[in-house]
């Protein structure tokens, strides 16, 4: 099998990225340093079985054929998009999920040919431990860096030039073998985050984007909004001030509450003009919000995960089928730029979130290709632009498309596995 060690010679630069016309040879990514150290703090009972996973992780043979995937969510874009590529490859990839209910609901949206398994079982773990190329969306298994006879590839779920991450934030870097981005802006930050060399960040696309430019916008539209389909129609994506981890709280604004980045007061100004014009938002609350955005609403409407897993769907497919975007910090808009539609930043919390968490991207106003309200007034005049069809920042989305995308097709899982060396006829 094609390894994804080449030679030093093509490690010594990355000026030879594939083009957008041309074909990305099998193995063609380097491979950067040697070995498996564990890089955890000061000995204990946990940091010690660490070491021990990452010791066996590292004499354990591994089978060239084996495919490993997780997301923390289960049911994730850029995971789906890998293994049903895998599969039109021959090969057959196994997903270890964190939840098992969320295995049916995987299946129902995957071909025929991917294996899921617990994460916490016995299969689960030496699956991991022999796999050959593991693709994950975070950490997995511990904190270690992974051994030569294994590629593990960081998925991640957004770009990285919004909202500091990983070491920017004090938690260390991540560590893996590679972690694809879309642009050499992206590079820059994951390398720096992730405490990687650039040439393991290859400039590929993001695999969960190819599922949201094949995705059918009508169909999806009509399932989702039913009898509102006519209406002009928005996603509203705020990401989270106070963010749920299991029973415990963190909140990433210093001003942060759970009542999210408007009081209800202006989520009900936001309803009646809404009402009043014909128009709709659909806000889709972040995964780990401890917001409620509870309230007896006419023109929003809230979507929570499960309500997408409940009709069979996921995000990207989802986010072609509206007029356009409103977010704030979200990564989600880097990856939206490329169905060209317009975008509203309605961040009110602006100054307290830089206070906290703090942004990648300054000064962040001058990066975003929309309007930035820090206000009700200004998002309501910035959402009635919108439904009238007046579309003053298309040039500026166009620079930022081709800032923040070197790719802008459906064919990053592609790069991806080609770059790999996950070719057909070699699983």
């Amino acid at each position: 099998m094609s390894s994804a060690q080449p030679s030093s010679q093509r490690a010594s630069g990355d000026h030879s990225a594939p083009s957008l016309s041309g074909q990305t040879s099998a193995g063609e990514f380097p491979q950067i340093g040697t070995g498996s150290r564990f890089t955890g703090g000061r000995p204990s009972p946990r940091w010690l079985v660490h070491a021990a996973f990452a010791l066996v992780n590292r004499v354990l043979p591994k089978d060239p054929s084996r495919v490993v995937l997780h997301s923390t969510v289960d049911v994730e874009d850029g995971l789906l998009s890998v293994a049903e590529e895998c599969v039109a490859r021959g090969w057959r990839p196994t997903v270890l999920l964190e939840d098992s209910k969320r295995g049916p609901l995987l299946h129902s949206l995957t071909v025929p040919g991917v294996t899921t398994v617990r994460k916490r079982s016995v299969r689960g773990v030496l699956a991991f431990l022999t796999a050959r190329f593991v693709m994950t969306t975070s950490r997995l298994y511990g904190d270690h860096r992974p051994p030569r006879s294994q590629v593990v590839v960081s998925l991640w779920h957004g770009e990285p030039p919004t909202k500091v991450t990983a070491r920017f934030s004090g938690r260390g870097g991540v560590h893996s073998t590679f972690a694809p981005v879309c642009s050499t802006v992206g590079r820059a930050y994951r390398a720096a985050e992730f405490d990687m060399h650039p040439l393991q960040v290859p400039i590929i696309g993001a695999p969960r984007n190819d599922r949201m430019l094949r995705a059918d916008q009508r169909a999806l539209r009509d399932r989702l909004l039913g009898a509102d389909s006519a209406c002009p129609t928005l996603l509203w994506m705020p990401s989270f001030r106070v963010g749920k981890y299991g029973t415990e709280r963190r909140s990433d604004s210093i001003g942060a509450s759970t009542e999210g980045p408007f009081p209800a007061r202006d989520l009900e100004r936001l309803d009646t003009w809404l009402d009043e014009n014909g128009a709709r938002v659909v806000l889709k609350v972040h995964p780990r919000d401890a917001t409620t955005f509870a309230g007896d609403y006419r023109a929003i409407r809230v979507l929570r995960a499960e309500d997408l897993s409940d009709q069979a769907m996921t995000l990207y497919p989802v986010l072609s089928a509206f007029d356009g975007l409103i977010t704030d910090m979200s990564s989600v808009w880097v990856d939206y730029l490329l169905l060209d539609k317009p975008m509203i930043f309605a961040f009110p919390d602006i100054a307290d979130y830089r206070a906290g968490r703090g942004l990648n991207l300054e000064p962040f106003e001058h990066w975003v290709p929309g309007p930035l309200t820090t206000d009700v007034d200004g998002m309501i005049a910035a959402v009635r632009d919108v439904v009238a069809g007046r579309d003053s920042m298309a040039e500026e989305r166009r620079r930022a498309r081709l800032r923040f995308h070197q790719f802008h097709d459906d064919r990053s899982t592609a790069r991806l596995l080609d770059g790999l060396g996950i070719t057909a006829g070699r699983g």
